[in-house]
């Protein structure tokens, strides 16, 4: 096939419409139900209140904003699929923006001063606004919360001249109609997003497989957050919040379900395959969380929680590493039918840990600086030659 008919293929598969909407003819499409932000999306996505503030102001002293991107869905509503923290900071100051764990409209917080317009300190879109978050501030205030500040006496509401000129200021809208091929919703995702710096490779994949089979993305999100995962994994609260936990998981269900090319970007192999696996019927799904279920409680019986740790001195200890998790955990469940034929997988599996942490090639295999592509293509095939003997 030539460059000119994988062109025209690729094309066909992707039909687009380009126009122009006002903020308030988007509040209203929002309002009525019409402009769909995915909840799961609306938590990982979040701006500090300085870039909501320079986005009210770029509005207000005309700064053409970039378009946002929609999906049309089958019953012609819209999925927002870039442009979520733009729209999102503009819906939830007009009052707008819904909670994602409630129905209630969120409560915004003042916005703080610009380089261009320092008067905007302490601005809310209506007087309304205003006296719902001096309520809020005021019960801070009275339980001493640490993390209170009074600026209370610099809140004001914009006139309605002003809330006028932001309604009528106009987004373009890049439409992704019903009509394309499914997968192009997900691939127009990842490349308007990939390298930018709202996100990390987890939050992204996490938006992602949200895309694909948001039952998956629940499923995995309950499982990375179990005791049984937490103790064997431990992780600290920022961590957690940065999406560490998932993107173990993810990492965990990649290199155990699907093989990896050598050479190919580790980020980029492991949003295609939990993309692809999230694509599976449901009880292909069920029979990979089983599998690592059964491989996770061989492991805990056999060595405790700290199986994942590097064994000296006669137990576990120190810090898990990826290599321990590639070449233990990912072994294991890739060698599973095997460990699971022995008299008694448990000690088979204690005596293989031990054994390779008492080997010298454990230095190897965990010394610094090494690049992740380079580590997988040897951690991935020890793990499997270490419990498929």
């Amino acid at each position: 096939m030539s460059l000119e008919q994988e062109i025209d293929k690729a094309a066909r598969q992707v039909s687009t419409d380009a126009f122009s909407l006002t903020i308030g003819e988007l509040a209203n499409l929002y309002r009525d139900g019409d402009v769909k932000i995915d909840p799961d999306f609306q938590r990982l996505f979040r701006w500090d209140i300085a870039r909501k503030s320079r986005l009210i102001e770029s509005i207000l002293v005309r700064i053409p904003l970039p378009s946002i991107f929609v999906f049309e869905l089958p019953n012609s509503k819209w999925e927002v699929i870039d442009g979520l923290q733009r729209l999102s900071t503009i819906l939830e100051f007009m009052g707008e923006l819904k909670d994602p764990d409630s129905d209630d409209a969120n409560v915004p917080f003042a916005l703080i001063g610009t380089q261009y317009l320092p008067s905007l300190r302490g601005a809310f879109w209506s007087e309304e606004l205003k006296q719902k978050r001096l309520e809020i501030d005021a019960l801070k205030k009275s339980a001493n919360d640490a993390d209170f500040v009074d600026n209370t006496n610099l809140y004001h509401a914009l006139d309605a001249d002003l809330q006028r000129a932001i309604k009528r200021t106009k987004i373009g809208v890049q439409l992704l109609e019903k009509k394309s091929d499914p997968k192009s919703k997900f691939d127009l995702f990842q490349r308007l997003n990939s390298g930018g710096l709202s996100a990390n490779d987890q939050e992204l994949r996490n938006c992602a497989i949200v895309m694909v089979n948001k039952s998956f993305f629940d499923r995995m999100k309950s499982f990375a957050e179990s005791e049984e995962f937490s103790q064997l994994i431990p992780l600290g609260p920022t961590s957690i919040r940065k999406s560490n936990h998932l993107d173990n998981l993810s990492k965990i269900i990649a290199f155990s379900f699907i093989d990896y090319k050598i050479g190919t970007d580790i980020e980029e192999f492991v949003t295609n395959a939990m993309v692809d696996i999230a694509s599976k019927s449901q009880g292909d799904i069920d029979q990979i969380f089983d599998k690592i279920q059964d491989g996770m409680k061989i492991l805990i019986d056999s060595c405790g929680y700290n199986a994942l740790r590097p064994y000296r001195d006669g137990e576990f200890s120190g810090r898990i590493g990826r290599t321990s998790i590639e070449i233990i955990l990912v072994g294991i469940l890739r060698c599973l039918d095997n460990i699971k034929s022995k008299p008694d997988p448990s000690s088979f599996v204690k005596s293989q840990i031990i054994e390779f942490w008492q080997s010298d090639e454990s230095k190897k295999f965990s010394a610094a600086g090494i690049a992740g592509t380079d580590r997988v293509q040897f951690t991935i095939p020890r793990g499997i030659a270490l419990f498929s003997a």
